[in-house]
């Protein structure tokens, strides 16, 4: 094969790779990795970035509380972050919007003010939901790494009283699965799911939510991949120098 034919096809597959890369960030895993047509069909890729450990707390299936080891995530594609647990029989991510963080962070100071000044009433039909609605994102499974059931649904913030100590809480109301494809024995829908925050629960889970904590990941995300497009454009560059002196000859 002649060296001008080697180059052609080189520059084809070369820039074929390259309109794929800069025109779809979802080839682009959580960590700013590249991940191939192949690799994402049959491995998957990693959605979330998984920065921190939180401790709050949910039921069982004995409806007592348990304490739960929990995960902070972030998807950078999308821009939503919060965070991963388990409920009962199931894992559970739950992602919100900036604006729904922000709904969040502001429902944890209030509950602070009403604690402070002794304004915390015991009715938990009402304080529950003392705070504000939001919006949320939620997949859930009872495999952590097979999360195949989706809803868009909604949360509440308040607080409850749970053996006259009153936690904070965010409530997120049962949905039904709207992953499409799904076999008929599937779970069909998942039941509201309550997290429990002692007060300096609470008070960490929100700074780690914060939007200058996220801002970082996004910063470094935004980075990653932009260092790995650059590394793509350059080789093209090359390339088109090479051919050039190719015909040269």
């Amino acid at each position: 094969m002649k060296k001008t034919t080697k180059l052609a096809i080189f520059g084809l597959v070369l820039t074929l790779s390259v309109t794929a890369t800069l025109t779809a960030k979802s080839n682009f895993d959580a960590n700013g990795q590249s991940v191939s047509f192949w690799k994402e069909l049959f491995v998957g890729k990693q959605k979330y970035i998984e920065y921190d450990d939180v401790e709050l707390q949910t039921n069982n299936v004995f409806q007592k509380q348990k304490e739960r080891l929990s995960t902070m995530i972030y998807n950078p594609m999308t821009k939503k972050g919060g965070v991963s647990t388990y409920f009962q029989t199931m894992y559970f991510n739950f992602l919100f919007s900036e604006s729904d963080r922000e709904l969040i962070i502001k429902a944890v100071d209030s509950y602070f003010s009403d604690f402070e000044n002794k304004r915390l009433i015991h009715n938990n039909n009402k304080s529950t939901k003392m705070y504000g609605k939001g919006k949320c994102y939620a997949e859930f499974g009872t495999v952590k790494m097979m999360m195949g059931h989706e809803a868009n649904t909604t949360f509440l913030t308040g607080y409850r009283f749970e053996k006259k100590s009153p936690y904070f809480v965010i409530s997120v109301q049962g949905a039904k699965d709207e992953a499409p494809n799904q076999p008929e024995y599937t779970v069909k829908e998942f039941p509201t799911v309550t997290m429990y925050f002692t007060r300096a629960q609470a008070k960490d889970f929100v700074e780690k939510l914060s939007q200058d904590q996220l801002d970082v990941l996004q910063n470094e995300y935004d980075a990653k991949v932009s260092g790995f497009q650059n590394k793509i454009l350059k080789e093209q560059d090359d390339y088109a120098s090479t051919e050039a002196d190719a015909y040269e000859e």
